[in-house]
């Protein structure tokens, strides 16, 4: 059996109706099968500041952990300098080990809420997806690009729920079809 560790921010705590769900974790343990075990430590609200503190919860015998890091780090008033996102990224590909990594990149608010849109912009959400992108080619890591296969679906605003940031079920179902997708392939 393989353990998969889900590590991250609110995407992948399912977020809902203001609470983290098992939706993601769940979700994504029935894509997978019993062969895979799904073990999620996301923290909602996280950063990659975050995610290093919280890195000693990852063991060694997990066999594939899944960072989802940079959507909160490009906000404009809670968030970090494109640089501490890089900083901060390398070091916990390295302290993982990048053959026990798979990368998600930043997701990409709705933009037609501008109420979520106020604290991001194209430029700097650009800047952090290609962070993410030349950490995974140079750690020879799969990435999954959210913003790439989300930025031109139609009807964009029925795969987030109101607030603009976190998923639909709609949304949800693609997060965890690219997900397992990857997870399958790696």
């Amino acid at each position: 059996m393989k353990n998969i560790i889900l590590f991250g921010d609110s995407l992948f705590n399912g977020y809902r109706n203001g609470r983290d769900t098992n939706l993601i974790t769940n979700s994504l343990q029935k894509a997978l099968g019993s062969n895979f075990h799904v073990i999620n430590f996301s923290q909602s609200g996280a950063t990659t500041a975050d995610g290093l503190m919280r890195l000693p919860l990852i063991d060694d015998d997990a066999d594939l952990v899944v960072l989802e890091f940079g959507t909160n780090d490009a906000a404009s008033d809670w968030g970090l300098s494109s640089s501490r996102y890089e900083h901060n990224l390398q070091k916990m590909i390295t302290t993982i080990g990048a053959s026990r990594c798979l990368l998600v990149g930043p997701s990409y608010p709705n933009p037609d809420n501008k109420n979520i849109m106020q604290y991001y912009t194209a430029a700097s959400l650009a800047r952090y997806n290609e962070i993410a992108q030349k950490q995974a080619l140079e750690h020879n890591i799969p990435f999954i690009n959210l913003i790439a296969n989300l930025r031109n679906l139609p009807q964009i605003t029925s795969y987030y729920q109101p607030d603009g940031q976190h998923f639909s079920d709609l949304g949800n179902n693609l997060l965890i079809n690219l997900v397992a997708s990857a997870i399958k392939e790696k």
